[in-house]
C-alpha cells in the first residue's frame, strides 16, 4: 500500500505520469500553465516535490546540477490501490453498493448507460 498523497501531490505525479523525467523548473511551468485560479510559486513545487521523495513516490537522477524526477509508481497501479480503498471505506467493498449509490445521484445520459452495458457484458464474456 503507497503512503496517502494529498491533492497538490497528485497534480505533480499526474505530470510525471504524463512525462518523465521533468526537473523543478518544467514542473513549476507546466502546473502554472494549468492552473485556472492560482498560481504556484517555485518554492512550492519544490516543496511537494520533496513529499513525493520522502514518501517513496518518486525518485530522482542528478544530470549536472538538475535534478530530474520520475515516478516510482505506475498511474494504474495507483489508481487500482485507491479504487479498492475507496470501494473499502466507503462501500464495503461492495461495487455494487456504489453503484447503487452513484446511480441514485446521478442522471446517467444513453451514452454512459450503454457504457456500462458494455463494461458487464465484458465482464460476463470473460467469466464463461
Amino acid at each position: 500500500m503507497n503512503p496517502g498523497i494529498s491533492q497538490a501531490e497528485l497534480v505533480i505525479m499526474k505530470l510525471l505520469w504524463q512525462q518523465a523525467p521533468r526537473n523543478a523548473q518544467q514542473l513549476y511551468e507546466a502546473v502554472n500553465e494549468q492552473a485556472r485560479d492560482k498560481q504556484w510559486r517555485i518554492a512550492t513545487v519544490k516543496t511537494l516535490i520533496n513529499r513525493l521523495l520522502k514518501k517513496g513516490m518518486i525518485s530522482y537522477k542528478q544530470q549536472g546540477r538538475t535534478y530530474l524526477y520520475q515516478p516510482m509508481i505506475d498511474k494504474q497501479d495507483y489508481l487500482a490501490e485507491q479504487n479498492e480503498s475507496f470501494l473499502n471505506d466507503l462501500y464495503d467493498g461492495k461495487l455494487t453498493a456504489m453503484m447503487a449509490a452513484f446511480t441514485s445521484q446521478e442522471q446517467l445520459s444513453t451514452d454512459e448507460i450503454k457504457e456500462i452495458k458494455q463494461m458487464i457484458e465484458k465482464l460476463e464474456d470473460s467469466h464463461e
